[in-house]
């Protein structure tokens, strides 16, 4: 179905003429647009969405809580050079909303378009590394006194790995694809490592760590890098921002940011924890933070990234042996060769969790 992108924009209090919109950016969930208007004389960006309310079914509570983040992160950081770039901007609605919903349903929100500065699909430096994880320890420390009520559950029990351990014993029990056989090596790893799925949750109900507002999905192109400078600008994608533990944050981190190989590589000999990047992640996290974390989040840190690398490979391979209904796939196996790059990489990070205990002992000297 086409979209009337000037009709939809015209709901914004944006200034100038609608030139044009063009599809934008490598997200997988919400449709994005990068749009042009004419502002006597000078073409202006800014990002237009589209919500993906099947994943986020209440937008209401979504942009309840994007908007106070930025509310309260623009009032931190007023006054420093470039503010302006180092949070996203909403554009209110001309009744003063900060979404447009349309006749058929969709929600649509627009941001200001942030200059000279880009987001990178693969981890190219350590130095990336450490500029996105310093980034994502910033707002750890950003967010750390926001004030009024919790913010909402925008996917309830998004990093709660028992329940991720729940779902996948129905899987396994249902088998409705026939799969289980096929995966045997996968779901004995599964049943190894189960023990660990409680462990930060435990932490948090005897008080040893805190309840945050977690970012939960650290990929490195959700931070964007300043053009000149290559520091990092601005932390984007801000749909599931809600409370959680920041050790989800960083484990998600060293997930999708030690290993060299794709997510779905099928040579496992590709996958292993580069204890360089490790480094880099937990130097740019701890700086970023700037002391806001306490002894015991600081401790549990490599930890982390084996318990959510393992959560999500029991998220693949729930999927796949459910019919590969929620993670998109391109081949037959595809979710499962997705799993067994997971749980290498937990492997890996187990084998090396002496050297990388030994790193935090660097680092916080």
């Amino acid at each position: 179905m086409s979209t009337d992108f000037n009709a939809v924009l015209s709901h914004f209090d944006i200034l100038g003429d609608f030139i044009l919109a063009e599809r934008y950016g490598s997200g997988h969930i919400n449709d994005t647009y990068m749009v042009i208007f004419n502002q006597a004389g000078h073409p202006v960006r800014y990002i237009l969405q589209r919500i993906n309310t099947n994943v986020f079914k209440d937008p209401v509570s979504l942009m309840d809580n994007i908007s106070r983040v930025l509310a309260h992160s623009k009032e931190k950081l007023s006054g420093l050079k470039d503010a302006t770039r180092r949070a996203l901007t909403l554009v209110k609605t001309l009744d003063g909303k900060m979404y447009y919903q349309d006749a058929e349903g969709s929600c649509w929100r627009v941001y200001l378009f942030i200059e000279r500065a880009r987001t990178y699909d693969v981890l190219e430096s350590a130095n990336y590394a450490y500029q996105a994880a310093k980034a994502f320890g910033s707002f750890q420390s950003l967010l750390a006194d926001i004030p009024g009520e919790r913010l909402h559950e925008t996917i309830p029990n998004f990093h709660n790995t028992p329940s991720r351990l729940a779902d996948f014993d129905k899987a396994l029990a249902a088998d409705v694809c026939g799969r289980a056989a096929s995966a045997k090596a996968e779901i004995e790893f599964v049943q190894k490592w189960r023990s660990i799925a409680p462990v930060l949750l435990d932490l948090q109900a005897k008080g040893e760590i805190p309840e945050r507002i977690t970012h939960n999905d650290t990929k490195i192109n959700n931070v964007m890098l300043d053009d000149e400078s290559g520091e990092a600008i601005c932390v984007i994608d801000l749909d599931t921002i809600m409370p959680g533990i920041s050790l989800y944050d960083f484990g998600d981190l060293v997930r999708t940011s030690t290993s060299p190989a794709a997510e779905d590589e099928k040579n496992l000999d590709k996958v292993y924890a580069r204890m360089e990047m490790f480094e880099a992640l937990a130097k740019g996290f701890l700086e970023g933070a700037g002391g806001c974390l306490t002894p015991k989040e600081i401790e549990m840190m490599p930890f982390s990234g084996m318990l959510i690398t393992f959560e999500i490979g029991v998220r693949f391979i729930t999927d796949y042996l459910e019919g590969d209904k929620y993670f998109k796939v391109k081949r037959e196996g595809h979710n499962l060769d997705r799993c067994r790059t997971q749980f290498k990489l937990v492997q890996s990070l187990k084998d090396q969790e002496a050297e990388m205990n030994k790193i935090m002992e660097r680092l916080t000297k």
